[in-house]
């Protein structure tokens, strides 16, 4: 019978907090853990929201996204290295591959010497090169952008943590 395997009650093994962020400092990842215990990914991130372990990096990515965004969106160049330099902000470029590192040392070289901003407007239209479905361009920095990687208009919705992590590292990769 084709298919995905499902697992079922006489493979698991049980969670347990304390493990669960063991393994995650050996640098496993949920997925990894749940086939490990015969669970699901989800069953990981439950406990470890529950219990209050440490967040991933994805998680904290994904809490101080400043913007609501498409999958189509994914596919702007903006939005990747937007991405990475959250990943890079989050992990000081620790498990970061040399190709991602680079990539966003081409990104702060742009930003820097041509003094630019990354604005999201999901009415934007696409922009060859920049932006293939709409939603992101560079845009010339203005006083009010301050210190951040981003402009801040009425589809961004930025945290004080994103206040931290949207501006420029305080060493580049």
């Amino acid at each position: 019978m084709g298919g995905k395997a499902y697992k079922t009650a006489t493979n698991r093994k049980a969670l347990i907090f304390s493990e669960i962020e063991e393994l995650r400092r050996r640098g496993l990842n949920q997925t990894e853990i749940a086939d490990m215990h015969g669970v699901s990914r989800q069953a990981v991130s439950w406990h470890k929201t529950t219990y209050g372990g440490q967040k991933s990096t994805r998680q904290i990515v994904n809490e101080a996204w400043p913007w609501e965004t498409t999958h189509l969106h994914g596919k702007a160049a903006p939005y990747k290295r937007l991405r990475d330099h959250a990943e890079y902000m989050a992990t000081d470029g620790r498990g970061m591959s040399e190709d991602k590192l680079k990539r966003l040392r081409t990104f702060y070289r742009k930003l820097r010497n041509e003094n630019l901003v990354v604005e999201f407007d999901p009415d934007l239209p696409p922009e060859p090169g920049v932006s293939p479905h709409g939603g992101f361009a560079y845009r010339q920095r203005m006083v009010q952008d301050g210190d951040l990687l981003i402009r801040v208009n009425d589809h961004t919705q930025i945290t004080d943590d994103g206040r931290e992590i949207w501006c420029f590292p305080p060493a580049d990769p």
